[in-house]
């Protein structure tokens, strides 16, 4: 997919010399990869919302799929979006953090976006996407790598919200269960506050 996205100018010096550092570690690929991410900031910058949602969406979804244990040898890794990158493998939570810090980074207000863990019907394994409320009513847009276009909540009967949480508000931590969510809280939150750290050592 990343071939495949039409040139845009990266004019900031740092990004470049960014960029240029990552080839000379990491090759030429892996260096275009950050390239077309940075094209991407610069393409949308004050699109329209709805633009911006779908083009990050269709962005992120062009890394390939892998488990956590294929890619780090552990069974629950939360990578940090340069990682994600740079490995260009990862899996469902690794997806929805890349999208949520990009479209952070484009101006959309973190408020609206929520990490949600869900059932996939017809599966046994546990899945993570990504929500965006318009207004705290509205019906959310899901971005998924699972299914790559962007539907309402609504729309899409193959998955049953469990747990929803937005790392910044993590006091509205709440459930959609029978169960109090107090001990899932806590371990969200000390994953979240390792990523937190892990991504100032490795920026974006």
């Amino acid at each position: 997919m990343f071939g495949l996205m039409a040139a845009y100018a990266v004019s900031t010096p740092d990004i470049k010399a960014k960029i240029e550092e990552i080839g000379r570690k990491y090759g030429y690929f892996t260096a275009n990869r950050f390239r077309f991410y940075y094209e991407l900031l610069e393409r949308l910058k004050n699109r329209p919302v709805r633009v911006v949602l779908d083009e990050v969406n269709d962005f992120w979804n062009g890394v390939r799929y892998a488990s956590d244990m294929a890619v780090w040898g552990k069974k629950d890794y939360w990578a940090t979006p340069y990682s994600f990158l740079l490995k260009d493998r990862g899996d469902c939570e690794d997806y929805v953090i890349a999208k949520y810090f990009t479209l952070k980074r484009l101006g959309i207000d973190s408020a609206k976006l929520y990490f949600v863990y869900v059932k996939v019907k017809k599966s046994k394994v546990p899945h993570m996407v990504l929500a965006y409320y318009d207004t705290p009513e509205s019906d959310p847009l899901i971005l998924d790598n699972l299914n790559l276009k962007i539907f309402p909540a609504s729309s899409r009967k193959d998955i049953v919200p469990v747990y929803t949480f937005n790392g910044e508000l993590l006091e509205r931590f709440y459930d959609r269960s029978k169960n109090g969510l107090k001990s899932k809280s806590s371990r969200v939150k000390l994953k979240w506050d390792d990523l937190i750290k892990r991504m100032e050592r490795e920026p974006l």
